[in-house]
């Protein structure tokens, strides 16, 4: 079997837990958008619910059907219409284009940097993973930017060599060409290389890629980190 010497791992699910991230995401843009903007925090938090939805909705759909062409136009774009569509739930003047994107990219960043997603059992391994010389990579469909500030935030950054959303190679996560581009542009080779993620359709699309697959399984009530750490046991026994 040849060696092992790199890890794509995949961010919502296995690093960090989804489902403690939305209340919290609500809270913490009820900080941030009135001080930009103004308006009544609680009412910015509630506006997200319904825009929040709506842009994850956007984002499937390019996924399937958009051409790979402009990925970060693409975020460009959606997270102005993302920001327009709660100004007007909660009554405020849409701000102008040139200042809705560094609006609605800052309150992102606020919340990445400020979101309480401590997992020590999680950081520990990895920490061992790339202490016994493993490269490790994100695997993301996200965006990059988001993607680093959540790392830089459960202080991780510097575990990971690249990390990859969507948008640092212009190829969605819909299928196995993403992961094609990823071995591409870190010339591994698929051989060499697990992908860890909670998706049976990413661990398909990597198998179709010639990469190893391992499958981070929740049962009902289960510790996020313990399901986790289940799945980097079978990494380790990979190794």
């Amino acid at each position: 079997m040849p060696r092992i010497t790199t890890l794509f791992i995949d961010k919502g699910g296995v690093l960090i837990d989804n489902s403690s991230l939305s209340p919290q995401y609500r809270r913490l843009l009820g900080e941030f958008l009135p001080t930009e903007l103004g308006g009544d925090p609680d009412a910015w938090a509630k506006a997200n619910v319904g825009a929040a939805h709506r842009a994850f909705e956007r984002y499937r759909a390019a996924s399937i059907t958009a051409p790979s062409t402009s990925i970060p136009d693409w975020y460009a774009e959606d997270v102005q219409r993302w920001l327009y569509e709660m100004c007007d739930e909660v009554g405020r003047a849409r701000p102008p284009r040139a200042e809705a994107g560094r609006i609605a990219n800052a309150a992102h960043d606020y919340v990445h940097r400020h979101v309480d997603i401590r997992t020590p059992r999680i950081v520990e391994r990895l920490r061992d993973f790339h202490d016994r010389g493993l490269k490790m990579h994100v695997a993301s469909g996200d965006q990059h930017a988001d993607l680093v500030g959540y790392l830089e935030t459960m202080g991780t950054r510097e575990l990971f060599d690249r990390v990859y959303g969507s948008d640092l190679i212009n190829v969605w996560k819909s299928s196995s060409a993403y992961y094609r581009a990823i071995l591409s542009d870190t010339g591994t080779s698929a051989a060499n290389g697990i992908v860890v993620d909670d998706s049976n359709a990413a661990i398909e699309w990597a198998g179709e890629c010639g990469l190893r697959g391992v499958l981070v399984r929740r049962t009902a009530g289960e510790a996020f980190e313990n399901s986790v750490l289940r799945a980097f046991d079978e990494v380790t026994a990979l190794l």
